[in-house]
């Protein structure tokens, strides 16, 4: 959506203003640098920033790494028209293949009249290799954390290796009391296993992170598509709802055929941990302090257990 004719010109500057300021926050997260999901213990995930070296390679670069998720919106799509044909020079609507080109290398605009897509990153889901056979010494010590406000509770152990590609991605992007979800996709060939799941997790870590209370997801209109987003906790967003968040018009990327649904960030849960120490292996597994109830995370972060027996941490 983009910025309304009849709005005041200093109004939109100052709103692009507002939002540009939100969005530099996401500098403040490192990409390309793996986290640990606790209670994940087969992936991990990572932020990355395909707007370098330049747009171009970046938009090929997320397209070899990710092409599912380009592939689950531009099926059945119009392409756009080749560049330097004549139909290139013709006024026209974006294709959804530019938006999704735009959305992953975080193409922004000078024009107040044109969509900016500044701020955006991609977060992966990458399957972890856990050698069940190390080699004497691998891994005598646990791997020092560099982000303290991402991943698990403490240092990686063993240290955190990829077994393959990214098996889901998202596009995320910060905002003002908000991150917003605008394309989000699993593997074809692994769905239905929890990995949506886990990268939901993983983008709740990165909004409260940054202090951000709600996600808000762009999802295909879709009965069977909503239905799944709502047994991940996410619920329909209506106009009422956007104007009580403080969305305006021309703030969120979004496409036809779709519906905006939002969920409130949870809590972090509280976890334990224990190292399982056999020969030349090593590894730091969680298990949660306590019942997670899917329907309320909040309540289940107040919940006290009844006193157990006393158990081995690390």
């Amino acid at each position: 959506m983009g910025a309304t004719e009849t709005e005041p010109l200093d109004s939109k500057q100052h709103r692009r203003a507002q939002l540009q300021a939100a969005r530099d926050r996401a500098n403040e997260l490192p990409c390309n640098q793996a986290f640990e999901l606790a209670g994940r213990p087969t992936v991990f995930y990572e932020l990355r920033d395909y707007a370098h070296p330049n747009k171009v390679e970046g938009a090929k670069a997320a397209r070899t790494d990710v092409p599912y998720l380009f592939k689950s919106f531009e099926t059945g799509q119009a392409r756009p028209p080749r560049p330097g044909t004549k139909n290139a020079q013709l006024p026209r609507a974006a294709t959804i293949h530019e938006y999704l080109d735009w959305t992953v290398t975080a193409q922004g605009s000078h024009a107040l009249d044109e969509l900016d897509f500044s701020g955006f990153r991609t977060i992966v889901l990458l399957p972890r290799w856990r050698p069940h056979w190390p080699a004497p010494g691998l891994f005598l010590k646990d791997h020092p954390k560099l982000f303290d406000k991402l991943g698990a509770p403490k240092n990686p152990w063993p240290v955190l290796m990829c077994d393959g590609k990214p098996v889901c991605a998202a596009t995320v992007r910060v905002s003002l009391g908000y991150l917003e979800v605008p394309f989000f996709a699993t593997h074809e060939t692994k769905r239905k296993r929890g990995y949506g799941r886990a990268l939901i997790e993983a983008i709740e870590e990165v909004a409260r992170a940054l202090d951000v209370p709600r996600l808000l997801l762009c999802s295909t209109d879709d009965p069977v598509v909503k239905t799944t987003w709502r047994h991940l906790g996410f619920v329909h967003t209506t106009q009422e709802d956007l104007e009580s968040f403080g969305v305006q018009h021309g703030d969120l990327v979004h496409m036809d055929n779709t519906v905006q649904m939002h969920k409130d960030v949870p809590l972090a849960r509280e976890w334990h941990s224990l190292v399982v120490r056999h020969q030349d292996l090593r590894q730091r597994v969680y298990f949660p302090a306590q019942p997670c109830n899917a329907a309320n995370a909040s309540t289940a972060y107040r919940y006290q257990p009844e006193p157990t027996a006393a158990r081995t941490k690390d």
